[in-house]
Parts: C-alpha cells; structure tokens; sequence
C-alpha cells in the first residue's frame, strides 16, 4: 500500500511516520514531492518526485498547477502493485484522486487539522473537497469532534472513521510522582510558535501564579513565526528569570526533557484563519504517556483524549484567569499530579498504544479493500 504525504517528513509530524512504521501485514511505500530528514524516518521504497528528472518534474509542476492533481504518480502505484493508498491531509487526497482513479485502486484519506479548519474557507477547497468525499473509500479523524466536522463539510457519516493517533509507548517511559528539579517545580510548553498554539496565552497564565509559586519555572520547547509575541509577553510580566526557552530539541532530548518536568501547559485556541489542531496535538498524548498532568483548553478533540478531571485540567479557550486557577491547583498538589499522571498512563495504553492503533488501522485497509 502507498502512503502518500508532502513533505515527507517534518520533524513535527512523527505521528504519521508511527502509522507507517507499525504495519504488520502491509508492505508501506511512500511517495512524497519533497523527502526530508531520512535519516530519522527512514523508509523504503520510497519514491521523491524532487529527485526526477528536470522536465518530468517540470511537466508535473505545470500538471499541478493547472489541474491541482499530481502527474505521473499513476505508473508508480501500478509498478508497485499498490492495493490501496492512503493519502495524509485533506490535501493530498485531493491532489492524488486522479491517480487513484487511473490506477483503479480505493484510497483512505486522514484529515488532522489544517485542511479541515482554514481551508474549506476557501471556497476553491470546498469544492474540492466535495469531490474527494464523493470519490473517496474512508476519511480517518483523530478523534470525534474532527469526526463531526467532516461530516458538517459534506462527507458521508458512513464514510467517516475514528482513528487515534498512536504513541509508541515502549520509548516514552512514565513517572507519574516527581521529585523538584534543585528546587524547582518546571511547566512546560511545548509546539511549534504559531496562533493556534496560544503560547502568549499560557505565558500570561504562568504569570498569573509566578508570586503564588516562587519555585516554579516556565520552559519552553520550540520555536516558529510568534515568537516575538511570546518574548514580548515574558518582557512586560518582567518574568525573563523564571523563562527558558530551549529552542528546537531532539527528540530523545525532549523526551528526557519530559520526565523533569511537573505540568504540560497546553493553551491552543482556535486562530484567526480559522486554524485548530482538528484533532489533539501529540505533545498531550506523549505528556501523558509519561505520567505528566495536563493543563490545556477545551479545542478541538483534547478534551477526548485528555479527560477532564481524569488526567488534565481544561479551560475555555483564551481564558487566561481559567488556565491560571488550574495550573495553581496542579502546582500546589503534588499528590493529586501523581494521581493524574497515573490516569494518563492508563487512558493512553488504553486509547492510544502504537502497536493497537496499527492493527485497527489495518483492519479498516482490509474494509476498504
């Protein structure tokens, strides 16, 4: 079967190689406009079309831009005897629905956030995405609420899927109880620096409860476009010395870096765009993997896969005063964070292992074909 994914991939996007790396009765091929980072998902056969020839990539440009659907992808699913392909975004599955019909095969297509929030704004897209409903096998939803609004776009109910993203939870391991880092009591943040991400807000609340917890630090993993606002709003809190932003880690770093830590602060909010997680953001599920407590806003499919009460605390999106009295209650309860680590352990071995999530996964390709 064919992955189809561009760019292939993002180090942000782990969770699509997890889906790739756990078939066990699929032989997985990628084909991709763009392969990066390799070395740390590897693949193989997998076919890059920046890597052909110069006029055959011309002519697929040219193909793209006037038609919107990949060229010459048709003769590579036939050669790779492909019974099915299985397209990440909204997008993609677009962009490959020519091929899909040339090749006679059916195709399942994964929708995650973008492609089912901004763009069905444009109406170009929404048009496009009425004939992807129509042609297309099965469309996978992290979760209900992204289920819902594929289904508010024009998809078929019967159509649609609950898949969850897995999380590989042999190499994250779990410390729900946590001893102070030399004194210190560290809330994390951690994602790519963009709106819907809503890190100034968290900052905001972190600052909230600085005088109340003299010990707690603020650390912050990633980087993006707003990190400006973000460092603007650790300026006028004057809370330059209880932040640390960390930058862009590796992730066997991060994941170290997780299990020093006491509280995931997660704020997203829906943007300006209209730009939401569509389902739940990774970073939660592997927060909770290790046993730490969440603290996030109630967006998206995060209340599904973050319990509220059970193994998070959540808000209303942007509220500040909300995020603040929560992360107030996790800081001040060091038995209460313990219990609700445990929490999220247990629902994520439930709801969310790798090894289970590939096997439902390859048991829709067998519905499908």
């Amino acid at each position: 079967m064919v992955h189809c994914a561009s760019p292939f991939l993002n180090l942000t996007m782990t969770w699509v190689y997890r889906q790739i790396a756990h078939h066990r009765r699929y032989r997985p091929v990628v084909l991709t406009q763009e392969a990066r980072n390799l070395g740390l998902f590897p693949v193989e056969p997998l076919h890059d079309a920046a890597q052909w020839p110069i006029a055959k990539r011309l002519a697929h440009r040219l193909r793209l831009r006037l038609t919107g659907q990949y060229a010459f992808y048709t003769p590579i699913l036939r050669r790779e005897q492909a019974d099915l392909i299985h397209a990440h975004f909204g997008q993609e599955g677009y962009r490959c629905l020519n091929a899909r019909q040339r090749a006679d095969i059916p195709m399942v297509t994964t929708f995650y956030g973008l492609d089912v929030s901004a763009l069905p704004r444009i109406p170009a897209w929404r048009r496009r995405f009425r004939r992807l409903f129509e042609e297309g096998a099965r469309f996978l939803a992290e979760g209900p609420c992204l289920g819902e609004r594929l289904v508010d776009l024009g998809c078929p109910p019967e159509k649609v899927r609950v898949q969850r993203l897995g999380v590989d939870l042999s190499t994250i391991l779990c410390r729900p109880f946590r001893d102070p880092v030399e004194g210190c009591q560290i809330v994390l943040m951690c994602a790519y620096f963009n709106e819907k991400k809503g890190l100034p807000y968290g900052v905001r609340a972190f600052g909230r409860v600085a005088d109340r917890h003299p010990h707690a630090r603020l650390h912050i993993i990633g980087d993006g476009p707003r990190r400006p606002e973000i460092e603007a709003a650790v300026q006028e809190l004057r809370l330059s010395d209880r932040v640390t932003f960390l930058g862009l880690l590796p992730a066997s770093e991060y994941l170290e870096h997780l299990l020093r830590c006491h509280v995931l602060l997660y704020p997203s909010v829906t943007a300006s765009d209209g730009d939401t997680e569509g389902g739940a953001p990774v970073t939660v599920l592997e927060a909770l993997a290790s046993g730490l407590p969440v603290v996030s806003s109630r967006h998206a499919d995060i209340p599904a896969v973050a319990p509220d009460g059970t193994c998070a605390l959540l808000a209303p999106e942007r509220d500040v005063d909300g995020l603040a009295e929560r992360l107030d209650a996790l800081l001040s309860d060091p038995a209460l964070r313990g219990r609700m680590g445990e929490a999220g352990r247990r629902h994520m071995e439930e709801h969310h292992d790798a090894v289970k999530q590939g096997e439902k996964l390859e048991t829709i390709y067998d519905e499908v074909i």
